[in-house]
């Protein structure tokens, strides 16, 4: 790479190359109207130059770029999974501190009963604003409705870009979603759990989270589809949620007294691994049944050291939340696109012998 003692500038690149300055910024914009082969060219003439752009000058000179963040609430039910979205927005946001960017949270209190209504609410109460337009949006939808679809449809159509997180609407336009592979999510746990066990019939009951949510029906689609190919022997008794984590809690005992043949558990979410663990002490089935949580909080690592539950698969929260906001300023403010609509999180096991490894993100 060449060195200069002074800044390389569009106006180099363009003389080095023989391209206009227009075709120049094009290219270093990632803008229509060059085509792929002159702006490789051009990029790699700027590199080899040492080109570097100044981000945040020209961020400073233009319209401050604002973002919306609609998410649950990092307390109560948010602070099993939540929380941790919240942490890595706002890591990410302390990284491009300096760039004429400015955050604006919204947060909604979520529980079983009426979570989407409580985050249609603050949609409306943004789309209403006659002061507010949104250059950005990140919210994770907690169902997969046609309400929510069509509310979060409406930023789109308005140019709103937008970034969704676990639970997917891929025909509105927006910019990407970011999530884990939930069929293969429940494979793995299914993997996890046929390995743990002896190989015996039985039942496994499963926790499994929001009839409404998409990725919560997918992960049980994966688990019992795993089981079914490879341990035909164990059988899925899947139990939605049913009111707050005490009724949940209730319920899962219920259960687990009536089916003696139960011989494992598994929550599909992390708001239902800890009444699955209370569920199990509750009934008298404590020491008898292999348990599987559902991602890393204080409480789920605790179990996991006392041994109640076996393993946690981890479906990284705090990634989703710092990748979706990067999603959002390399588009806004560097004109990148996301290299794919929908980008995947790395899914983790964790089990007492490697939770050390993991306790950062607690």
């Amino acid at each position: 790479m060449e060195n200069d003692l002074r800044r390389v500038t569009l106006k180099d690149i363009a003389e080095r190359t023989g391209y206009s300055l227009t075709s120049i910024h094009r290219a270093m914009t990632h803008k229509a109207g060059v085509s792929d082969a002159v702006r490789d060219e051009i990029l790699t003439a700027a590199h080899n130059m040492g080109y570097t752009t100044n981000y945040v000058a020209s961020a400073l000179k233009r319209k401050q770029v604002t973002i919306g963040i609609v998410l649950p609430e990092s307390e109560v039910y948010g602070k099993y999974y939540f929380a941790y979205f919240w942490k890595g927005i706002h890591d990410y946001a302390a990284e491009v501190n300096g760039y004429n960017i400015s955050l604006l949270e919204f947060p909604f209190s979520c529980n079983n009963e009426n979570e989407s209504e409580h985050q249609l609410a603050k949609l409306n109460e943004l789309w209403q604003d006659p002061e507010l337009r949104l250059d950005g949006l990140l919210t994770a939808p907690v169902e997969n409705s046609p309400a929510l679809e069509e509310a979060i449809n409406r930023f789109v159509e308005r140019g709103t870009q937008v970034v969704l997180i676990d639970n997917d609407f891929p025909n509105i336009g927006r910019l990407c979603c970011i999530a884990p592979n939930d069929r293969n999510t429940g494979r793995l746990s299914a993997e996890l759990m046929s390995g743990l066990l002896p190989r015996q019939e039985g039942l496994v009951l499963v926790a499994a989270g929001d009839r409404s949510s998409l990725s919560h029906h997918m992960n049980l689609e994966g688990f019992e589809g795993y089981l079914r190919q490879n341990a035909p022997w164990l059988r899925v008794l899947a139990v939605h949620d049913a009111g707050d984590g005490s009724s949940c809690q209730k319920r899962l005992a219920e259960v687990l007294r009536e089916h003696p043949e139960i011989v494992a558990g598994y929550s599909v979410r992390a708001r239902n691994t800890i009444p699955l663990c209370r569920a199990a002490e509750e009934s008298g089935r404590l020491g008898q049944l292999c348990l599987l949580g559902s991602d890393l909080f204080p409480e789920s690592a605790e179990m996991l050291r006392r041994g109640v539950l076996r393993g946690i698969v981890y479906k990284n929260p705090y990634q989703k939340g710092y990748l979706a906001v990067k999603a959002l300023f390399e588009s806004l403010i560097k004109g990148r696109a996301p290299k794919s609509s929908a980008i995947h999180v790395t899914i983790s096991v964790i089990l007492r012998s490697n939770l050390v490894f993991f306790e950062e993100f607690l």
